[in-house]
């Protein structure tokens, strides 16, 4: 009787809360949704419009000589790349998973650090060590008695493999988080089985371990590719070209924007295709382990291992994260100029300035998507919550691209409408302002929001949304004051990593930032390409500096589940 009792009440909930009206909200949220979601798309329709015009025979000359090696050059790149940081990150994530040691939350703290390290920065640094007059390569002449290059062979930093190298250290993290995490779930607790069972480590690991974790894995090596995809500092510095690089020397040096444009269909559909074999390689993959217990109890280290252990997992710790901050730390005390630091305060405000206005705007969408998400009203909040995703994705130079060629048509309309009827030159009211820097760094960086935000709304049981309904109050209600106070946390979070992600961004920033102003990043960037790291080194410091936080405060945050 209770539990017939219970169905009815519940069936009673939900017919009353389906047929509750409340037309005007949810045509507010639908038309509210289409508004984010032409937002969104404005980037992609615009590359699609501008390439449909005639580029001349700069695109057929490109398409026949270089073309073919730049596409074959981005591959290379990115599946070296994805080698290199799976090889580090997965067998770094098995070892701080797998087994108990003295010191394992730190080291694990520690390896995730490099995180917070720009690749861009990471090319400038090692470029200064391992260079001809670098401190390397002159202690070893001065050493061995060697007087020119012809003496000895030492590996090029600024090549296609010292690029890999680069990006194999710097972004092995996506893949350690994901993986440790996949690990600790239940991959660990299949090793105990297996090895109950009479099964070597290896069998386990071949047949059961990797295989759960393998979508985790995926999830992250994704990660990896695009950001690789979307560099243009560090191949830009190295001089590799790229398909993102192209693009950047097509629009500004050889100003082609159809021809650009439709090389920046290339990159999204290469962009396209990750996302969706990402999605497809996890299509129908559920798993699901019950408790088990002691059973997943870790193998104790001997001090021995304990030593080899940290040993073996300092080179990526010292390479991706502790040589480069010791490096910028010595340069930039040895180049102390009051004149620089006072200069460097003003760069610091207008940096802090656009990152604080991105983070909110992009905490705002990301709240507002994942409320139309939650009350699933129409199909246009579908895609909303699918553009939002995928935008991260996006190379800053093809963004940048998409965010100003609109903009800048809209400005020439108003300037000619404002002319012929007022005599008045308007001028440029968007193009070259902050409002088009902030709204490609909001639609940039919208998936990492997003995405934080999506999960504290799924952490809400379904219950407070139709409390509020049945007694009367509207869907802001519901919003305001029952949903934003439950995700305080995720809205710190993702304005967190937000504020973090503009700071670092690179090609966007150069090209639509306002005249007169400047980054951190566009600070370092002119620095640092005309060989001068010290100046550009409290700068670079600096954004290391803010990025260590949000590595830190994840790692928190994940030590709290385990």
């Amino acid at each position: 009787m209770k539990e017939d009792l219970a169905i009815r009440q519940n069936s009673l909930m939900n017919s009353v809360f389906k047929n509750t009206k409340a037309s005007d909200s949810e045509k507010f949220w639908q038309y509210l949704s289409l508004a984010i979601l032409v937002f969104l798309s404005v980037p992609v329709v615009s590359i699609v419009f501008i390439s449909l015009d005639q580029s001349g025979d700069l695109w057929r000359h490109l398409f026949d000589t270089v073309l073919p090696k730049y596409i074959l050059t981005t591959l290379w790149l990115m599946i070296g790349s994805v080698i290199g940081a799976t090889v580090i990150g997965v067998s770094t994530a098995w070892v701080t998973s797998a087994y108990d040691f003295k010191g394992k939350t730190l080291l694990s703290t520690l390896l995730t650090l490099p995180l917070a390290m720009p690749a861009y920065l990471m090319a400038y640094v090692w470029t200064d060590l391992l260079e001809y007059a670098g401190p390397l390569q002159s202690s070893l002449r001065s050493f061995f008695l060697w007087k020119s290059s012809q003496d000895y062979w030492f590996p090029e930093i600024r090549s296609l493999g010292g690029a890999i190298f680069l990006f194999s250290f710097v972004l092995y993290p996506y893949i350690f988080f994901l993986a440790r995490t996949a690990f600790q779930n239940h991959a660990l607790k299949t090793l105990r089985i297996g090895k109950m069972l009479g099964q070597s480590t290896s069998q386990v690991l071949r047949t059961a371990t990797i295989p759960l974790a393998r979508p985790a894995i995926i999830v992250g090596t994704s990660l990896v590719l695009m950001e690789v995809l979307a560099d243009y500092g560090t191949v830009s510095f190295f001089g590799i070209n790229t398909l993102s690089k192209s693009v950047f020397d097509l629009w500004l040096n050889m100003n082609d924007l159809a021809a650009a444009s439709q090389l920046s269909l290339i990159v999204l559909f290469f962009v396209f295709v990750l996302l969706g074999s990402e999605r497809w390689s996890r299509r129908a993959q559920r798993f699901s382990l019950q408790p088990l217990g002691n059973i997943s109890k870790k193998k104790e280290l001997s001090w021995q291992m304990t030593v080899f252990v940290w040993l073996s997992c300092a080179i990526p710790i010292a390479i991706g994260f502790a040589i480069p901050v010791i490096t910028l730390f010595t340069k930039s005390v040895l180049n102390n100029n009051t004149w620089e630091i006072q200069k460097l305060w003003a760069i610091v405000e207008q940096t802090v300035s656009l990152a604080l206005m991105a983070s909110c705007a992009a905490c705002l969408l990301a709240l507002l998507i994942g409320f139309g998400v939650r009350l699933q009203r129409g199909t246009s909040t579908k895609w909303v919550a699918q553009f939002g995703s995928i935008s991260y994705a996006f190379p800053g130079t093809i963004l940048a691209l998409g965010v100003l060629w609109p903009l800048s048509s809209i400005d020439n309309v108003i300037d000619h409408w404002m002319r012929e009827w007022f005599g008045i030159s308007t001028g440029l009211l968007f193009t070259g302002t902050a409002f088009a820097l902030v709204s490609a760094y909001v639609i940039r960086f919208l998936a990492v929001a997003y995405g934080s935000v999506d999960s504290g709304f799924q952490a809400i049981p379904g219950v407070m949304d139709k409390l509020p309904r049945l007694l009367g109050k509207k869907l802001r209600f519901t919003l305001v004051s029952i949903h934003l106070p439950l995700l305080k946390s995720s809205l710190m979070t993702a304005s967190l990593i937000v504020f973090v992600e503009v700071m670092k961004e690179l090609p966007a920033t150069l090209i639509l930032r306002p005249f007169g102003v400047e980054t951190l990043a566009t600070h370092v960037y002119q620095y640092a390409s005309s060989e001068q790291l010290a100046p550009a080194s409290p700068a670079a410091l600096l954004i290391v500096f803010v990025g260590v936080w949000p590595v830190l405060f994840i790692n928190h945050m994940f030590s709290k589940k385990l």
